[in-house]
């Protein structure tokens, strides 16, 4: 028997209770089940890796799936080959390691967006850690803990005190609550590192009177465009009437 580490994406699902996985010596051949492990954590924080110690060989291929409290299953997985990591991991390790107060299920998402994106490919478990230079995963890192801020401000209503359309910038008050700066600088690094030109548009309410400069509450994020920061742009921010 070997010893072998996998790392994959957590389900995002409540209820699940198992998970199931798959040895094979080749990677489309014939796969077995040979462990179904119930120490997988509880939702939303399930394990994103696991150590079997029933592998046949340390370099065969592996695939998993999960099962629910209603007997269920979930897709397979991809096959990986052990000793191997996806790409998705590698950048939700990392901008975990960055942002630990992020959602996992949430960077996940954005991680695989991110990397869906930068490889024009529909399967973003498929890429490996062998196929991204350094300097690619930087960017992809920094590509996904922006997205995630956007979606961790836009579901927890977090606020803005300014807005930049075209190339006219406006403030008002203080902005130790404006996440916009450190999302433009982190998809400024991400663009220097992918060769990019990504960006992102966020839709804020009016401010009271129709005036950013009246010293007021700072405008509310009320909605954001995930999908513009994965095309060629130039940055701007929409008031909402």
């Amino acid at each position: 028997m070997a010893t072998v580490r996998l790392d994959f994406v957590p389900p995002s699902q409540a209820g699940m209770v198992a998970l199931r996985i798959e040895e094979s010596s080749a990677q489309d051949g014939s796969f077995a089940e040979i462990e179904r492990a119930t120490a997988i954590g509880a939702y939303p924080n399930y394990i994103s890796d696991y150590t079997t110690n029933l592998a046949v060989r340390e370099n065969d291929w592996f695939r998993i799936r999960w099962e629910d409290e209603n007997g269920a299953f979930s897709p397979y997985s991809g096959a990986i080959q052990g000793g191997t990591k996806t790409l998705v991991q590698e950048i939700v390790d990392r901008t975990l390691l960055r942002n630990p107060s992020l959602n996992e299920i949430i960077v996940t998402q954005e991680a695989q967006a991110a990397i869906a994106s930068y490889y024009n490919t529909n399967d973003p478990n498929s890429i490996l850690v062998t196929d991204a230079t350094q300097v690619e995963m930087r960017g992809l890192t920094n590509m996904t803990l922006a997205r995630s801020l956007v979606a961790t401000t836009l579901a927890t209503g977090g606020s803005v005190s300014g807005f930049t359309a075209g190339l006219v910038s406006i403030k008002s008050g203080a902005t130790s609550t404006d996440p916009t700066k450190a999302i433009e600088a982190l998809i400024k690094a991400a663009n220097d590192d992918l060769g990019g030109n990504y960006s992102i548009i966020l839709l804020m309410s009016e401010w009271p009177d129709g005036n950013p400069l009246c010293g007021c509450a700072p405008a509310e994020l009320v909605g954001v465009d995930l999908t513009r920061t994965v095309i060629d742009y130039e940055a701007e921010v929409v008031i909402s009437p």
